[in-house]
């Protein structure tokens, strides 16, 4: 199974995971302009301009490379939190342009012993930082691997946090044009035996 297989197949899990109903006017003037992420970021943004924006915004020192090599760039928020966090991104690109982009969240001064710095105890003010970035309509399932989901769908852009253990919060950012597309051509070329693993 290739790599776009497999990135649809988890966000179509995650999407059924979530029993989400709200229809999507695919014609919708606003879906077409809710693109926008972070850091000047946005769904559809071209690899190259991806890469240029980083280059810049690490000449201004808002970002540097994560400790994942050069799949991981991290930006230190010094002032949004009661203490440093340290977020961390890199896009998914399908066809040269940001399909989507997951982010985790996390104290710098996380430990197993700083039980005030732990995930869940991040995961409520990422979401009050999220609601006023992003408008304060998300909603919460319950998720049977991931537990709490908060989710906002505002056009194409699918927003989906919640915790991924206990040092990191997850937020993933998903451009659901590009995700029904994907979605589209797998029905058409998934094997005739294929069945969805639970």
């Amino acid at each position: 199974m290739n790599n776009k297989n497999m990135i649809l197949l988890f966000f179509l899990a995650l999407v059924l995971g979530q029993g989400c109903n709200s229809p999507i006017n695919w014609e919708d003037e606003n879906y077409n302009s809710s693109d926008s992420l972070f850091l000047g970021i946005y769904l559809g943004m071209g690899q190259n301009d991806f890469f240029d924006l980083c280059t810049e915004l690490n000449k201004q020192e808002l970002i540097t490379q994560g400790s994942g090599g050069n799949t991981n760039v991290e930006h230190r928020m010094t002032v949004e939190f009661d203490s440093e966090v340290s977020m961390r991104f890199f896009p998914t690109f399908i066809e040269n342009e940001v399909f989507e982009v997951p982010v985790t969240y996390s104290y710098i001064a996380w430990a197993p012993w700083n039980k005030q710095y732990w995930a869940d105890s991040l995961l409520e003010k990422v979401l009050d930082k999220y609601k006023i970035w992003y408008g304060d309509d998300f909603k919460l399932i319950n998720h049977p691997d991931q537990g709490k989901v908060y989710y906002k769908i505002d056009g194409k852009r699918r927003i989906n946090l919640f915790i991924r253990d206990e040092q990191f919060v997850q937020a993933v950012f998903t451009d659901l044009k590009v995700e029904k597309r994907l979605r589209e051509e797998f029905e058409k070329t998934k094997p005739s035996n294929y069945v969805p693993s639970n």
